[in-house]
């Protein structure tokens, strides 16, 4: 088995998105999948970065919180601190009744539209975008992910070419501008992206996966372990971490 199998590159893109969303557990249920599913992989790593002790201090913390939960706190229906979609909803609306004069907020109306599947006007939105900052990152890559869901690959194609060649200086923006080279196959430009990210904050964990994973599909594996060693520990100690 090799370190570039699909399937596992799928399963390493799904607990980078875990951990970018601060999901400790699902970041640890699909690495109980790779345990299960590539145990040669899953040997390497979990002997470096001591995965499961990484899962007990999970489960401590769980039980902890559990027993300092008091019947206040139980999420209930009509509880505030329950999800008022109706108010998600609202607040979409809201901001497609905008008339955006920033680049960023023809971002944010874009992205509310590509939401709602109205991918010309998402796509106005981006353009209108591009012409007050034509280098915005967020903005190209936005485009592209709109028409990727319009499956105009060959447009999405032309912008990621774009993103490719832009210089960006924001941490996010380089996570960003990684993952499209990594989809594009550039994956030692992909780790100059993220060592150049890593110069900004060398401790950020999301950062740290990324080129751990970067890095097995450039198949550094021992580089590769000593960064996901040091994405683990940075996590444990800043779970909340965005």
């Amino acid at each position: 088995m090799e370190f570039n199998d699909p399937a596992l590159e799928h399963l390493v893109n799904k607990i980078t998105i875990a951990l970018q969303e601060n999901n400790r557990e699902e970041a640890a249920r699909y690495m109980d999948i790779i345990i299960e599913e590539y145990p040669e992989v899953a040997n390497i790593l979990m002997n470096s970065i001591e995965f499961q002790t990484l899962m007990a201090e999970n489960e401590e913390m769980a039980e902890n919180e559990s027993r300092a939960l008091s019947d206040e706190d139980i999420i209930k229906p009509g509880n505030s601190m329950e999800i008022d979609e109706q108010r998600v909803i609202d607040d979409m609306n809201a901001m497609l009744d905008i008339e955006p004069t920033t680049a960023q907020e023809f971002i944010q109306k874009g992205t509310v539209l590509t939401i709602t599947e109205q991918f010309e006007d998402a796509l106005d939105c981006f353009n209108n975008a591009l012409e007050l900052d034509p280098n915005n990152l967020s903005a190209l890559i936005s485009k592209g992910n709109t028409y990727e869901l319009m499956d105009n690959y060959e447009e999405a194609s032309k912008v990621y070419d774009i993103v490719m060649e832009v210089e960006a200086t924001d941490i996010y923006d380089l996570m960003s501008k990684g993952y499209v080279l990594e989809n594009h196959q550039r994956f030692d430009d992909a780790l100059k992206t993220y060592n150049k990210a890593l110069k900004s904050d060398k401790n950020n964990s999301n950062i740290l996966f990324l080129k751990g994973s970067c890095l097995i599909k450039l198949q550094k594996h021992k580089e590769a372990v000593q960064t996901l060693d040091e994405c683990i520990e940075r996590y444990s100690d800043n779970p909340y971490e965005t």
